[in-house]
């Protein structure tokens, strides 16, 4: 990452983009950038030509041409792209975007991330397109609807005692609390969810957009207070989840796994599978070898009542121990109240299981579709860093989000949190414009990275955020295979260094 100046301002450049801009040390602006999004929200590639780059003393002056490319690496969209930093502080970011091919979008153009850190429960100043204005705050908590809309231009406070501004032209923005999806950042982008989407651009089709960040008031000294540092022990317990890419672990992967300080087992069941007491066999026969108790998350129908008495004679039938049973459902974000409501009953029968009850997908979904938690003895919820950003940098920066969704689940439910699972893609994307493109096959829930030294630094830091939090138990990867902590023939990868116990 290159690194500019721009008056007092510090900043970092890279592929394009401007990074962890920074005032007298204090982090103001995490990130300005710009993307455009398919109609399942995925992010297309890009790639940076005629790139020029000026740096003097105290400024800078960039200028480039980015290409969006599709799947299958055909140009799609065309940007020509302006950034200046002046010696005032002002710092000016412009593009102006032509369509090459037909594409349909949700979004095309800026977003600007906000850090958590010294930006939570700030004053802020947003200007609206009718010339009115609103005096809020950046939300402590995650906020579950996006706090900020129709926006002209925002004026905050950081937590150094600096003020900022931003102006923006060429759309109207919002802001939204990426916290909900993973990432440490509050994010003001546009265009208005309002305004339906996907948009079908075609071949001619322009966008322009202008951003201009400048400084409003300097402070007189950095007042920001630095959490204090605490101990990173680890008080949760720890699971790992079953291989959906091997049925039989090996001795040498047993062994392994073993010497892993492992809390449980999670194993899932779709009960609508005509095969799965065959799978859940198989699972139970793994996790024996593990000797470890069984995390079990259900996937049920609407009519679960059946469902769950047939999963709970096969409990009885073979004294099945059950540690964590998660109640899920197959056709829903979160738990449906009524499959709550049933809780009590399924606790008559399986007294020694502990049972949680929220969603298999992102935070955001505990947060927007409440419920009344009951009789639950948890709330459960999963993490993914790459919502909205691949790069190594954002996926290190996101690893914080942890503890945010950990304290909000705990402030939202009053109940025991539970994290499972975290991995480092997402498994499906309940998003998507078409249901069809909800569950993801592997291939795309695979990242290479799960094989080398990047997500070792990046799950030790997951686990030192987690052990500021409460949380109870957190189950991380699956066992063996291109999602695992090893390959098929047992050689670990980095990654399974970061989860023995310090």
């Amino acid at each position: 990452m290159q690194s500019l100046k721009s008056g007092p301002f510090e900043i970092g450049y890279q592929n394009g983009f401007l990074r962890q801009i920074t005032h007298q040390g204090v982090e103001v602006l995490r990130m300005m950038y710009f993307a455009l999004r398919d109609h399942n929200w995925g992010t297309f590639g890009q790639l940076i030509t005629n790139e020029v780059i000026d740096i003097q003393e105290n400024s800078f002056s960039i200028s480039y041409t980015c290409t969006n490319i599709n799947e299958a690496q055909v140009a799609i969209f065309e940007w020509n792209v302006r950034i200046h930093g002046d010696n005032d502080g002002t710092i000016t970011f412009q593009i102006q975007g032509e369509t090459l091919q037909a594409v349909r979008r949700n979004r095309a153009g800026f977003c600007i991330l906000h850090p958590i850190q010294g930006t939570a429960e700030q004053p802020v100043t947003i200007f609206h397109e009718d010339n009115t204005k609103t005096e809020t705050h950046f939300p402590r908590y995650i906020a579950a609807q996006d706090p900020f809309l129709d926006i002209r231009a925002m004026q905050w406070r950081a937590g150094n005692g600096g003020e900022y501004r931003l102006d923006f032209e060429g759309d109207i923005f919002q802001t939204e609390d990426q916290r909900n999806w993973g990432d440490a950042s509050y994010k003001t982008f546009c265009t208005p969810l309002s305004r339906p989407f996907p948009v079908q651009l075609q071949p001619g089709d322009k966008v322009w957009q202008h951003v201009t960040m400048r400084l409003i008031s300097i402070p007189a000294y950095s007042s920001l207070q630095r959490s204090e540092e605490k101990s990173s022990r680890r008080k949760f317990q720890l699971g790992i989840a079953a291989s959906v890419e091997t049925e039989r672990l090996s001795e040498r992967a047993v062994e392994l796994l073993k010497s892993l300080d492992l809390g449980h087992y999670r194993i899932d069941l779709a009960l609508s599978d005509t095969n799965w007491i065959a799978k859940f066999s198989n699972h139970c026969e793994n996790a024996a070898l593990l000797n470890l108790p069984l995390e079990i998350a259900l996937f049920l129908a609407e009519a679960f009542e059946n469902q769950l008495a047939d999963f709970v004679g096969v409990c009885e039938q073979n004294n099945l121990k059950v540690k964590h049973l998660l109640l899920f459902s197959a056709q829903q974000l979160v738990t449906p109240q009524a499959l709550i409501d049933y809780v009590p009953n399924l606790k008559r029968q399986l007294p020694n299981t502990k049972i949680g009850v929220g969603t298999d997908y992102n935070f955001t979904e505990l947060n927007r579709n409440r419920f009344d938690v009951g009789a639950a003895d948890f709330v459960s919820f999963s993490f993914d860093p790459q919502e909205h950003a691949f790069d190594d940098l954002s996926l290190l920066e996101n690893t914080e989000t942890v503890q945010y969704s950990v304290a909000s689940a705990e402030n939202l439910y009053g109940k025991p949190v539970h994290l499972s699972f975290i991995a480092l893609r997402k498994r499906s994307n309940p998003y998507a414009t078409n249901p069809s493109d909800f569950v993801l096959p592997i291939e795309k829930q695979i990242d290479n990275r799960q094989k080398n030294n990047f997500a070792k630094e990046w799950t030790a830091k997951v686990l030192a955020h987690l052990s500021q939090t409460n949380v109870v138990s957190v189950t991380m990867f699956r066992t063996v295979g291109e999602l695992g902590i090893m390959n098929e023939k047992a050689e670990a990868y980095p990654v399974f260094e970061a989860l023995l116990k310090p």
